[in-house]
């Protein structure tokens, strides 16, 4: 038996034996490394994992404390929720027993973080920090520490936040936020007397809305008039507009309120259908929903607006979209079955079944895509067109990313748009993924099934294709003018006017004669980004319209002021600024006129405002 006099001691950095005078028993026995004369002139590192690594290859197994006190070490304090199943095939996160989606199968706390060792639970250390990830060791620890350093904070932090979050929800509050590809959305909800509410909203805001903190109505005013009293209340508002008028940006807005019945019929549905998880208010603010809907009249490009149209503002998620990355399983199939309310499924700007995936909702999917929905669908609020199989892989969400591809049909290989595979996305978009047991669960299911993930060389086919598709989209696009302009050409038109001055001038035709073909050129004109042209053509096809209808207020006039308005705006050019503010004025005054000539009227007047421009109305 070795004894402890007899113990090996070697140079910390090079690995050579040490002479036994130079340290003393009591320095070796607080596991003090020490390095060499030679190491330490020419300062050279030492290196704990070698280090440790050859000591213990050299012990043997016995009921020494001081060669076992490392493993039997039991973690400190109550046992603590587990974090979410691993999953992992690979020979890192081996199993004991089982298979992946076996009732044996080991989980993340059931496996050290560094090595993949498995153990029971009990003889495992966790972090002092962050409490998520635990070691078989405390050389595990310390060689995982500089890697682990990079995410232990934000961890901690997480873990307190989801405590509160679990907190609040016991008395009924409500606090979440939530981002897609266009904004974001935070909820905080405080039921009951006494409770104040907030609503932000950050990102493209409705038309006619300003920026900074306002009441979200004014029985919303009312309300906290009466919660903070008639001496106070003063003082909140002048507070309220003080930091209104700092500069908060030009996308964020937040809203206040003390009851859910104060909030407009639209707020109280997507909030039911949503956070609040409330299906009796849901179906009740439904009909009030519809109105609103219906006597908004058409949209711009002429079609007839449905329940779709409705989104959260900036996060632009739709009722459906929304219940279904919830989780609220109930709602969704209420809103995927209602007559009034299934157009969401199949509208192609819609995909409850990747925000579904997004969250790992697995059962909540299988129920749509039995009603009708397609699991394929994207859009650009899904993170700019991400494939869902992308969106469950990032989020780590392995069982969801198994259901599309294993029983839906997708593509493990598919790319996305800027021709990324699924395990460079997940690297690439989601720089804590080597922490998240459910992410390092979904690259080794990706790599299992071939993806290659490299980083260096990722997929220049898919990035050449990429790249052709845009070039093709812009060529489309040129190809769309030409064929217009040829169109025009054929109708007897000219896109200029012609001089007037040169009397052999031909007599110009009507122009009432070729109006859709002049709009189809000033729509591609629009597309292709030539805004000021795009303007001068609808101004000149408006008037145009309003000579040929019967009245001056036909319908058929609105929405090519509505395009030559957001033309103007997109030059950004004062010129076309006061011809737009004109004519949102001049349509603002007939009679039945649709809602979205009003907020065009307000989006003028914000941009003239902001680059200091005199605003006067008629």
């Amino acid at each position: 038996m070795a004894t402890d006099d007899a113990e090996e001691k070697l140079c910390g950095a090079c690995l050579q034996e040490l002479p036994n005078e130079s340290f003393s028993k009591k320095q070796w026995q607080q596991k003090q490394r020490r390095r060499c004369k030679d190491c330490a002139d020419s300062g050279k590192e030492i290196d704990v994992v070698k280090l440790n690594a050859i000591l213990n290859d050299g012990d043997e197994p016995s009921s020494n404390p001081s060669t076992s006190n490392v493993t039997s070490k039991k973690k400190k304090g109550k046992k603590k929720n587990p974090p979410a199943f691993a999953g992992n095939t690979d020979g890192r996160f081996q199993p004991n027993a089982g298979t992946i989606d076996g009732l044996n199968a080991k989980l993340a706390y059931d496996i050290c973080a560094w090595c993949g060792k498995a153990e029971e639970r009990e003889d495992l250390m966790t972090c002092s920090g962050c409490k998520n990830i635990f070691y078989c060791s405390s050389v595990c620890q310390k060689a995982a520490y500089p890697e682990h350093k990079l995410v232990c904070e934000q961890m901690k932090q997480d873990r307190k936040d989801s405590k509160k979050e679990r907190k609040a929800m016991k008395k009924g509050d409500v606090c979440i936020s939530e981002a897609s590809g266009t904004g974001s959305c935070f909820v905080e909800y405080h039921p009951g007397p006494g409770g104040i509410s907030f609503l932000i909203y950050n990102g493209e805001l409705r038309g006619g809305e300003e920026p900074g903190q306002h009441f979200a109505s004014d029985a919303a005013e009312e309300g906290m008039k009466r919660l903070l009293g008639p001496q106070k209340f003063p003082l909140f508002c002048r507070k309220l507009e003080e930091e209104s008028s700092k500069d908060m940006g030009t996308l964020k807005r937040t809203e206040m309120f003390t009851s859910v019945d104060e909030l407009h019929a639209i707020e109280q549905f997507l909030l039911s259908c949503g956070p609040l998880d409330d299906i009796e208010r849901a179906k009740d603010a439904l009909p009030y929903v519809l109105h609103q809907i219906h006597i908004s009249g058409l949209k711009p490009d002429g079609s007839i607006p449905n329940i779709g149209d409705i989104t959260v503002r900036g996060y632009n998620l739709n009722a459906l979209e929304w219940a279904s990355r919830r989780g609220n399983y109930s709602i969704a199939e209420w809103l995927a079955t209602d007559s009034r309310t299934k157009v969401m499924l199949t509208r192609a700007d819609s995909a409850p079944v990747a925000w579904g995936c997004y969250t790992n909702r697995v059962e909540l999917c299988k129920m749509l895509v039995k009603h009708g929905a397609d699991s394929h669908a994207t859009t650009p609020v899904v993170f700019s067109q991400k494939p869902p199989s992308h969106l469950a892989g990032e989020n780590g969400q392995l069982l969801a990313l198994k259901y599309l591809v294993e029983e839906c049909g997708h593509d493990i290989h598919e790319c996305d748009t800027e021709g990324q595979d699924i395990r460079v996305s997940l690297r690439r978009n989601n720089r804590v993924w080597a922490s998240s047991a459910g992410c390092v669960a979904v690259d080794d299911y990706a790599k299992s099934k071939g993806v290659l993930g490299e980083m260096s060389t990722t997929n220049k086919k898919a990035k050449a294709a990429a790249a052709a598709k845009n070039k093709s989209e812009q060529q489309t696009l040129d190809d769309k003018l030409a064929a217009a302009l040829r169109q025009l050409e054929i109708a007897g038109g000219k896109e200029e006017d012609p001089d007037h001055d040169d009397e052999e001038e031909d007599e110009e035709v009507n122009p009432g004669e070729y109006l859709n073909e002049l709009l189809a050129v000033a729509d591609a004109r629009y597309d292709l980004g030539q805004y000021s042209k795009a303007a001068g053509l609808y101004y000149k096809g408006y008037y145009v319209t309003m000579h040929k209808g019967t009245h001056i207020n036909h319908p058929a006039i609105f929405p090519v002021a509505h395009k030559m308005i957001q033309a103007c705006v997109k030059t950004g050019e004062k010129y076309h600024l006061n011809q737009a503010h004109g004519m949102a004025q001049q349509n603002v005054m007939m009679p039945g006129h649709p809602a979205y000539i009003r907020e065009d009227l307000a989006e003028v007047e914000r941009v003239m405002a902001k680059k200091g421009m005199k605003v006067q109305r008629f």
